[in-house]
């Protein structure tokens, strides 16, 4: 009899164990959970870089063709008004290209296209709560001098380059 009731498997047993297997469960899925966010914050990171030399191709391809403005109107397609033919008056200093791991677009501001031979520009994604949290970004009213340092789960890069 006695022997009996050590073998006897109680309720109370059984959720001692399910309890300790899901805090084991926890303690090995959140690094890995955080693991999977880094790497998608990389990859946001990384297509944040694209997108902004995908912009200053475009900006630099506007700025050629406002260079050659004196030589014979070149041809256009046919689908693109002339008005709003590639120029860089018709290029906005701010805007959105492309879309980011969490399928926000990505948002971009021109800092120094003006300058003769330089374009600065910063990319950026707003993260998986798609809300600004870095200050100043949307702010065109405020130069930003160096890279901004991104707040909460903002994503960006700031680029340079030489405009030829």
């Amino acid at each position: 009899m006695k022997n009996e009731q050590k073998q006897e498997f109680k309720s109370s047993g059984v959720l001692a164990l399910l309890g300790l297997v899901g805090f084991s469960t926890a303690i090995i899925a959140t690094p890995w959970n955080r693991q999977i966010q880094d790497s998608r914050s990389e990859l946001a990171r990384q297509k944040a870089e694209v997108v902004g030399y995908q912009v200053i191709q475009i900006y630099r391809e506007a700025t050629k063709s406002a260079a050659n403005s004196h030589m014979p109107k070149t041809r256009i397609p046919a689908s693109v008004a002339e008005e709003t033919a590639l120029s860089p008056e018709n290029i906005r200093s701010t805007g959105t290209m492309g879309v980011d791991p969490w399928g926000q677009p990505y948002k971009y501001r021109i800092l120094s296209g003006n300058q003769v031979g330089k374009i600065r520009i910063v990319v950026w994604s707003s993260g998986p709560n798609q809300k600004v949290d870095t200050t100043n970004l949307e702010n065109e009213e405020i130069a930003l001098k160096e890279q901004p340092v991104y707040s909460g789960d903002d994503v960006g890069v700031l680029l340079s380059m030489s405009q030829n």
